[in-house]
Formats: C-alpha cells, sequence, structure tokens
C-alpha cells in the first residue's frame, strides 16, 4: 500500500484540498442565497448551471488536457475556480451567479477529470480496486468535512468564501510542484444513448431519478432546513447525514445486488428512499429523528447511482465500461440539472416539505418503471452479473479505474467506443 500511494501522495493531497473547499461550497451556496433572499426557484436554476457546466466540461475537458496537458490544465482550473469563490459573496446577484456557478461546474468536473486520468496512468490491474477505494473514501470524507467547517463563521460573512479561496489555492501547489511524469492524454469517448438504452433501459431510468433527486437535494436542501428552523450546526449535521448515508451502505446494497437481481434490489431501495421522503415532507421532524431521517434518505438516493452503473454493465464487455460509464454520468448531469428547478416549483407551492415530496414523487415512479420492466423481462443467471464496485460521482475517467478493466480492454475501449458492435443481451 505504502509503496502504491506514495508517488501519488501530491495528486492525493491536492484531491483533499479540492475536495474540501468543493464540500464547503456545496453547502454554502444555497444557504447564502437563501439569506440573500433568492426565492427557490432562483436558487435551483443557479444550481442547474452548476450541473450544466459540469456536463460541458465532461465533454471539453479531455481537448484542453490534450492540447496543454494535465499539471497546466489541473493549475488552470483550479486558479479560475479559485478566482469565482469571493466573487459570489461580492457579487450576490442571480444573474451573476447563474454564471459564476456554470463556471464551477466545469472547473470542479474538469479537474476531477484530471486528478482520475492521473491515478488510471498510474494504476494496474491488481492496484486498480486499492486506488479506486482510497480515492473514493477522501471523497467522501473531505465532503462531509468541508460541510461541517461551514460552522467556523457566518454564511452570510466573506470568511468562508475565503477560506474556500485559500484551501482551492493550496491544492494546485502539490500538483504544480510533483516530479511525477504526466500521465498519458485523455481518452476521449463518443457517447452511444441509443446502445445503452439496449443495455439497460433501467439503468438509464435509474440514472435519470437519480440525477433529479439528488441535484434538488444538493441545491435545495439547506432551504429545507432553514425552513425546519434549524441552525448553521443543525443544517451541516443534516446534509452531512445524507452523504453518511450514502457511504455507509453503498457498498452493502452494491454487494446485496451481486446476490439477487439488481432491479429487484433498486426496487426496494427506491420504495424505501420514497417512504423515508414522505416521513420528511408530511411528519414533524427535529434532532437526532431528523438526522436518522437524513441518513436513511442518503442511503437509498446516493446509493442508486452505483447500483444503476452495475446494472447496466451485467451485459457488456469489460471494454465498453468506460462507454457505459460516460453515458450513465451525462443522463445523471442532465438529470441533476432539471432537478433542482422542478423541485422548486413545488416548493414554492407547498413550502419547504416540496423538496421531499419532489424526491418521493421521482422514486415511486422509478418504483413503478422497474416493476413494470421486470414483469417483461427475466434477469440472466445471476453468476453472469458483474461484480459491484462503489464509485462516486465525478468524472467519466473514473471508470478507466475499474479493476475488472485488464490492458486489453483498455486498449479495446479507444477503438469500440463508436458503439458499432451490438449489445451482447437483452435490455433489461
Amino acid at each position: 500500500m505504502k509503496r502504491l500511494l506514495l508517488p501519488l501522495t501530491a495528486l492525493l493531497l491536492s484531491d483533499a484540498l479540492l475536495l474540501l473547499a468543493h464540500g464547503m461550497m456545496l453547502t454554502l451556496l444555497p444557504l447564502r442565497a437563501e439569506i440573500e433572499q433568492f426565492s427557490a426557484t432562483e436558487i435551483g436554476f443557479t444550481a442547474s448551471c452548476y450541473f450544466v457546466g459540469f456536463v460541458v466540461s465532461s465533454l471539453i475537458t479531455p481537448h484542453i488536457v490534450r492540447r496543454v496537458g494535465h499539471i497546466r490544465s489541473f493549475a488552470v482550473l483550479g486558479s479560475v475556480f479559485s478566482a469565482i469563490v469571493f466573487l459570489f459573496h461580492a457579487l450576490p446577484v442571480f444573474e451573476v451567479w447563474l454564471v459564476l456557478r456554470f463556471i464551477l461546474g466545469f472547473c470542479i468536473s474538469g479537474l476531477y477529470m484530471v486528478i482520475e486520468s492521473w491515478l488510471n496512468d498510474r494504476a494496474t490491474r491488481e492496484t486498480r480496486g486499492t486506488l479506486l477505494s482510497t480515492y473514493t473514501v477522501i471523497n467522501l470524507s473531505m465532503i462531509i468535512l468541508g460541510q461541517q467547517m461551514i460552522n467556523f463563521a457566518e454564511p452570510s460573512g466573506p470568511m468562508l468564501f475565503g477560506l474556500a479561496g485559500v484551501l482551492l489555492s493550496l491544492a494546485i501547489v502539490p500538483v504544480s510542484l510533483t516530479l511525477t511524469l504526466a500521465p498519458a492524454p485523455m481518452q476521449i469517448v463518443k457517447l452511444d444513448f441509443k446502445r445503452l438504452w439496449q443495455l439497460s433501459h433501467v439503468g438509464m431510468e435509474g440514472a435519470v431519478c437519480s440525477g433529479l433527486i439528488t441535484g434538488a437535494f444538493w441545491a435545495l436542501g439547506p432551504v429545507y432546513a432553514r425552513g425546519l428552523g434549524l441552525d448553521t450546526g443543525q443544517l451541516t449535521l443534516f446534509m452531512s447525514g445524507a452523504v453518511l448515508g450514502g457511504a455507509l451502505f453503498q457498498l452493502p446494497l452494491g454487494r446485496l445486488s451481486d446476490y439477487y437481481d439488481r432491479r429487484l434490489v433498486l426496487f426496494f431501495t427506491s420504495l424505501f428512499g420514497a417512504v423515508v421522503s414522505l416521513i420528511l415532507a408530511f411528519v414533524p421532524t427535529s434532532g437526532n429523528f431528523l438526522l436518522l431521517l437524513a441518513l436513511l434518505w442518503g442511503a437509498s438516493a446516493m446509493t442508486m447511482y452505483s447500483i444503476c452503473l452495475a446494472h447496466t454493465s451485467d451485459n457488456a464487455e469489460p471494454s465498453d465500461f468506460v462507454l457505459i460509464g460516460s453515458g450513465i454520468l451525462f443522463i445523471f448531469g442532465v438529470s441533476s440539472a432539471l432537478g433542482a428547478p422542478l423541485a422548486s416549483l413545488l416548493m414554492s407551492l407547498l413550502g419547504p416539505q416540496g423538496l421531499f415530496v419532489f424526491s418521493a414523487l421521482s422514486l415511486l415512479g422509478f418504483t413503478l418503471g422497474i416493476a413494470i420492466r421486470r414483469k417483461s423481462h427475466t434477469m440472466p443467471i445471476i453468476d453472469e452479473t458483474e461484480p459491484f464496485r462503489p464509485v462516486s460521482v465525478t468524472s467519466p475517467v473514473i471508470f478507466e479505474l475499474d479493476p475488472r478493466m485488464d490492458e486489453d480492454a483498455l486498449v479495446g475501449s479507444e477503438t469500440d467506443s463508436g458503439g458499432d458492435r451490438p449489445p451482447d443481451g437483452p435490455a433489461v
């Protein structure tokens, strides 16, 4: 382990500092928008611009990296991210925030891609699993810690934005000073949604549902918590509880889906999430019970993405994993951009509880879709399913770290990514 991670210390340190600042911004921006009296609809649209930027960057960043290299790309994206952070405090204007949130989404997606491409370049078939697990743990831990850092100062002041800017500036330093050789050029993957639909209807539907509810949660979760009368400390615990629930339950539910029909696991997980959402919407809650509900909601909503990805991969060759992952992530990002403004409409009608009414409706719709699909199609025998691998929602490059991909598969993905080869099995 030491021999594996030591050469990547600089990169992982930069990743930790970056995610610490990003975790803070995920909750700070909706909270500050609510303080500045943005409406729920306006907050939803600013969040949509973030996810639009995230998706656009996944298509453009590979070309930037091919032109100037990984280190320069990381330095430029990190510098731009750091430069715009304080503008959120200085210019709390809806139209300005639309542009700033787009740039923020573009930068964080590009930074993810640079880091993950670098990790993949240093990985072997034997070490990919360890690297993927280490990277995922760092990401989730730093996001949770970053959310708790909001308690260091008042969200209405400049201190937290300044702190985020400092962390982002420091994140550039380790990568810029590293002596490690620059990675190979990024692979540019073509999206093929027709083939993705042929491989798995449920996988695509689940990506849509997961994007809708998590996009709405990140944009409007702090607004919901404020509507309940929570102070800043309680609010950050509520948001962190949801992330922690996803982290704790992702692997157990994924392993369960290795032994049973993944659609069955998704069916009960989404149904459970709908019930928790309805409780959050209509049952008065507070204190530890509210935190428990947040954790249980995260256990449902924030684990669906990985299981849907694994389900879609069950009928595919290892050389298709990057193609599948890129397509599922693209659908997730577009759906996330739509989820926030749609949920904000319900919140304008029903109040804060409209957020989890939207979540319940989305999850129930997905549950119904699974029931219809499972009735019309029988799952292949369980021995043919691919083993579950937990993965965070970052960039398409993360799928190249999948330990199921050997050297031949990675080479094959460069030639087969166009999607001409017919699917290996029926859509499920």
